[in-house]
């Protein structure tokens, strides 16, 4: 549980409308989530995993439940904000729980309206009020302290910011020890009718991939999932029925129509805009290490997509044996080569390796590991080779002028794992929702930056503690063009043991993209991360 907060915050449990005490201003936010419904049968399995509720599996999308919450504010918020997945215990004490932290990104203070729908019915179980946030301040939220919520159940979660633009990350949280896993994904502020899953598999070397798909509409509206195989061939369809506001799921597992030991580029559609979460797992009750991540889908690509961390066989701060897959997906109208350039994590000469010719909407594979990236040929050294990367750790920007492409990125230690999308715009301001320094002791949660050059050579990073929104320090930094640097928070003066912050990340003469990479070396899965939010 600390590791969402500071030692000083105690998070509220009242229901309703209330007006918060000093440390707590900006604490909450309004959050109007609805529910997910499921089409699809899940195993024991994946009902251990944080995108299944066996209370939610419904043959159709159902209308919500009447609300027994206070009334909602009928003032129009400047932005909202949707949290598909919000768990509190979910498969029992040590089960699923989903701390959920929000930031203010704008120049005001903003107040906040916070509500919790429960997947199984869409009923409102909790609404609460939250008076200023001040400006680029965060607060979290651990739903196992909130006693207005019931044990055991999933929600979907809608944050209303009424003063302000908002963004938001969601830490998902299961098991302890040896087991323990942790995943992280972005809030969601805009929906898209069409959403890319660079890669999503079923019973692929144990990793499975479940989403949830969000209608953020305001009509009933059909999802299609279309699966494209990497290895070629005919794509499949799947399809889900989703009411306004709710949410569905597709466990690959449990797809007939889809193929054990299979990876799929993968392409949702709607009518009305929708939103998608990807959880990725290798946790079966025989794994003994067990693992898992999560991305959001990606609702739009560019030529050129920056990827601030991708390791080979490299000792990620204590993770040992990191290595790294990237999946460059096409979303253009024509076929395309995609290029991926690396360069050594602080700087260097970029290497540069050309694909195949990737179909619209199929996908391109890398693994670091192997001779051109292509798994399961020829193993590449230690060193650099022709068409091998020496181990290191390095950044990339996969490209194609003229073309549409996303990028999800893999992760993966022995003992853990992360992942994030390639980020499609640098921005000259990056917000940074939670970032903490030995949160919890001093083998609990660091979460390193990784910050890349678009076309920045210095940058400015403004540190805001959690507890009472002062800022305590202000860093410079500077790091090659297209090249990316590390920045560990317990490296940096003037921060504390034991905290949490909020970091806001200006290009002082260009733009640059960033990503947080959160570690725990207290065993188990601790890792995961994020991607930074670019200013609205």
């Amino acid at each position: 549980m600390a590791r969402y907060l500071s030692s000083s915050v105690v998070l509220p449990t009242t229901r309703g409308l209330v007006d918060r005490p000093h440390w707590f201003r900006g604490l909450l936010s309004g959050f109007v989530a609805v529910m997910l419904t499921l089409t699809a049968t899940a195993p024991a399995a994946a009902a251990q995993s944080p995108s299944v509720d066996k209370g939610a599996l419904t043959p159709t999308a159902i209308s919500p439940a009447a609300d027994v919450c206070p009334t909602a504010s009928q003032t129009a918020p400047m932005q909202t904000v949707y949290l598909p997945n919000i768990t509190k215990t979910l498969g029992g004490p040590a089960g699923w729980v989903t701390p959920f932290i929000v930031q203010n990104t704008g120049s005001a203070a903003t107040s906040l309206e916070v509500s919790f729908y429960r997947f199984s019915d869409g009923s409102c179980v909790a609404r609460r009020a939250v008076s200023t946030l001040a400006p680029a301040s965060s607060f979290a939220d651990v739903p196992n302290n909130d006693s207005d919520l019931p044990d055991n159940t999933q929600f979907s979660v809608v944050v209303k910011s009424f003063g302000s633009t908002i963004v938001s990350v969601v830490n998902e949280h299961s098991g302890s020890g040896a087991r323990a896993e942790a995943l992280s994904y972005n809030g969601i502020s805009t929906g898209a009718t069409t959403v890319s899953l660079p890669n999503i598999v079923r019973r692929f070397f144990g990793f499975h991939t479940p989403f949830i798909i969000q209608n953020l509409g305001t009509a009933t509206t059909t999802a299609t999932a279309t699966f494209k195989p990497f290895s070629g061939g005919s794509s499949v369809s799947v399809v889900r029925n989703i009411a306004p506001g709710q949410s569905q799921f597709v466990e690959p597992n449990v797809e007939a129509i889809l193929t054990d030991g299979t990876q799929y580029a993968v392409t949702v559609t709607s009518p009305q805009p929708i939103a998608v979460v990807v959880n990725t797992h290798n946790d079966d009750a025989s794994v003994d290490k067990p693992v898992a991540y999560a991305t959001d889908g990606i609702m739009a690509g560019a030529d050129a997509v920056y990827g601030p961390y991708a390791p080979k066989n490299a000792d990620d701060l204590g993770f040992v044996a990191t290595m790294s897959t990237i999946v460059v997906q096409n979303l253009g109208s024509l076929a395309v080569a995609p290029e991926l350039a690396f360069r050594p994590l602080g700087g260097g000469l970029p290497i540069t390796f050309t694909g195949p010719t990737t179909a619209t909407g199929a996908a391109w594979a890398f693994d670091l590991r192997y001779q051109n990236g292509i798994a399961g040929g020829t193993l590449c050294g230690k060193v650099a080779s022709p068409g091998c990367l020496a181990d290191g750790e390095y950044s990339f920007v996969a490209s194609f002028p003229g073309s549409t492409l996303a990028a999800a990125v893999n992760v993966i230690s022995p003992t853990s794992a992360m992942g994030y999308t390639a980020i499609a715009q640098p921005s000259p301001k990056v917000f940074l929702p939670n970032v903490t320094r030995t949160l919890g002791g001093s083998t609990g949660w660091t979460t390193p930056i990784l910050l890349q050059s678009g076309a920045a050579r210095a940058a400015e990073l403004q540190w805001r503690r959690f507890s009472d929104g002062q800022l305590v320090t202000t860093q410079n930094v500077t790091f090659a063009l297209g090249a990316s640097i590390r920045i560990d928070p317990r490296n940096v003066t003037g921060l504390a043991e034991n905290t949490q912050y909020a970091v806001t990340i200006n290009g002082t003469d260009g733009t640059v993209a960033a990503i947080v990479t959160e570690l725990n070396f207290q065993g188990g899965d601790g890792a995961m991360a994020y991607e930074g939010f670019a200013a609205p």
